[in-house]
């Protein structure tokens, strides 16, 4: 069983939160995160990642979570992102 499997009922930012929390997982600015805005910079693309993605990054590089996990779980948050972004955008159309 994953880790991402003994918490069905929560959302993908709570599974998130809850992994980072019970292994005691923050996220460090690393010479690779460094590497990666430089590339990113260099190739006129901006790419920020927000508290919950960056310890998605962090979980992975302490081996907690499987590329397949970390890839379900980030399609998952997204996901929940665009859900709640449409709602409040239908919601204020509304009025």
């Amino acid at each position: 069983m994953t880790a991402i499997q003994i918490i069905p009922q929560l959302t993908a930012e709570q599974k998130i939160r809850h992994l980072a929390s019970q292994y005691g997982i923050v996220h460090h600015y690393s010479l690779l995160d460094e590497w990666c805005d430089k590339v990113s910079e260099l190739s006129d693309d901006k790419v920020e990642l927000d508290e919950i993605q960056l310890l998605l990054v962090e979980l992975d590089r302490a081996g907690i979570l499987t590329g397949k996990d970390n890839t379900i779980l980030h399609g998952q948050y997204l996901q929940e992102r665009i859900n709640y972004v449409s709602s409040f955008t239908t919601s204020n159309q509304h009025r």
